[in-house]
């Protein structure tokens, strides 16, 4: 029975309980019997910025002669000279290898002797239609006379045609003696190779006293040295195909040599290609990009290794903010107001798209009397550290910006303390002196996190 009774009582505080806890909720949906203090959540805090911002495009490359030139043989023969050695300049024209001739004299002497007995045949077979015809000639006459019959006439007729037949043929042999003629004579020309353009001789493969082939369909026959115009160079680089739509012919680039990471050299891009290639063994597209180097530069040689930012979009002191600060929040962590505003602004942005509600929203969170207050922005280009903001803040709202820690516990009306900067060279000293340089690093690397989150969103 006491235990019955018990119970009983002990329903009925408790539902006591909820019933004041419900009636003295606020319109926020905090009780004020709730007396604890809300935690402060330390934030980092900033202004937004007008500066100029640029987009890039990042990609790989090697550093080539514009105009570059494979130097091959068209004949079969063995190298008897060659007086030009790697790094040599060269004018065109200038000898650059001479092979063996003696077997293109050899048939350029008989393809001549080919032309001079075909063309005294040619004279001997003008003769034989003279004679036939003369012949003819006098046969007719005869058979006005009745000297001669039907069929004597018909057989010098036919004697006439076939030397007219004979004399064409002959000519027809002089005009394929003539070309062959010009072919011994083309091969003769190409023992002697000459340089095609003014540059130096970046690469030489062969030596004297080796044999020269050309190439065919399944080999690529012999290499002898490349010829470089070392005043103009150029980058062929390899543009992520993600990145491929935004470069186009005209646009600044920089060049960074591995050599030299720290000074950059001026270029235009010249041309993408149209196609992409796969990479072997990945599944990764690029799209090959020729860059022109638009300074003389000594540093630059034919074959480096270069790293290129190629300037895709630019905007003249844009509202900015450091992209950590633009986060993502899922739909069921917002308010209603802000959600109703998000989804008013889609509906006026395209009406005629299906209503489906996104998951994750894009804001930054501004500080209010105290208080994180989220907004919906708009962004646009962004570079390696700051982003543009289109519309949502002002110039003089104050934003938070970090830490990574924070920035991921905000909420709508959350308390912030705002914390101040530390001196980036005396948090190094102290990091290396202490053991809190593994949490410092540690932060660091939660704010890179941020940074590229930030990165994927403005580009989505």
């Amino acid at each position: 029975m006491k235990s019955a009774i018990g119970i009983v009582i002990l329903g009925g505080v408790v539902w006591a309980l909820y019933g004041l806890n419900a009636a003295t909720q606020t319109e926020e949906g905090k009780s004020l019997l709730h007396v604890a203090k809300e935690l402060e959540i330390k934030v980092v805090t900033a202004k937004p910025e007008q500066k100029n911002i640029i987009r890039i495009v990042q990609a790989p490359g090697e550093v080539e002669a514009f105009d570059e030139v494979d130097i091959s043989s068209e004949v079969v023969a063995k190298i008897l000279e060659m007086p030009v050695e790697e790094g040599d300049t060269v004018r065109a024209g200038d000898l650059l290898c001479r092979l063996d001739d003696s077997d293109y004299r050899a048939r350029v002497l008989s393809a001549e002797a080919n032309v001079a007995k075909l063309k005294a045949l040619i004279i001997q077979a003008d003769a034989d239609l003279e004679k036939a015809e003369r012949d003819y000639l006098r046969q007719l006459g005869f058979l006005e006379k009745n000297i001669t019959s039907q069929d004597e006439v018909a057989n010098f007729l036919t004697t006439l045609i076939r030397a007219r037949a004979g004399l064409e043929i002959r000519n027809q042999e002089l005009i394929e003696a003539g070309a062959a003629l010009q072919a011994a004579q083309g091969d003769l020309a190409k023992t002697v190779i000459k340089a095609p353009i003014d540059g130096v001789v970046s690469q030489r493969f062969a030596k004297p006293g080796e044999v020269v082939v050309t190439g065919t369909m399944n080999n690529l026959g012999t290499r002898i040295m490349v010829i470089s115009d070392l005043s103009k160079m150029q980058v062929r680089c390899r543009v992520d195909e993600s990145d491929a739509p935004r470069v186009q012919a005209g646009q600044t680039a920089r060049i960074y040599l591995q050599s030299d990471t720290r000074r950059s050299i001026p270029g235009e891009v010249l041309r993408v290609a149209t196609k992409g290639t796969k990479v072997a063994g990945r599944d990764v597209v690029t799209f090959e990009t020729l860059v022109l180097i638009t300074s003389d530069d000594e540093r630059v040689k034919p074959g480096m290794t270069a790293n290129l930012e190629i300037e895709v979009a630019r905007r003249e002191d844009a509202l900015t903010v450091p992209v950590q600060a633009v986060v993502y929040r899922k739909r069921r962590d917002l308010p209603e107001d802000l959600l109703a505003e998000y989804d008013r602004r889609r509906e006026e942005s395209n009406p005629d798209a299906q209503r489906h509600q996104a998951e994750y929203i894009k804001l930054i969170f501004c500080v209010e009397d105290g208080k994180a207050r989220p907004r919906l922005v708009e962004t646009d280009i962004s570079d390696t550290t700051n982003v543009e903001i289109t519309s949502g803040i002002t110039a003089e709202d104050v934003i938070v910006t970090g830490p990574y820690r924070s920035l991921d516990q905000l909420k709508d009306g959350a308390v912030v303390k705002l914390e101040e900067k530390k001196d980036s060279k005396s948090e190094s000293v102290a990091a290396g002196d202490s053991k809190d340089g593994k949490a410092e690093t540690n932060d660091k690397q939660e704010d890179e996190k941020t940074v590229a989150s930030a990165r994927g969103g403005n580009d989505s």
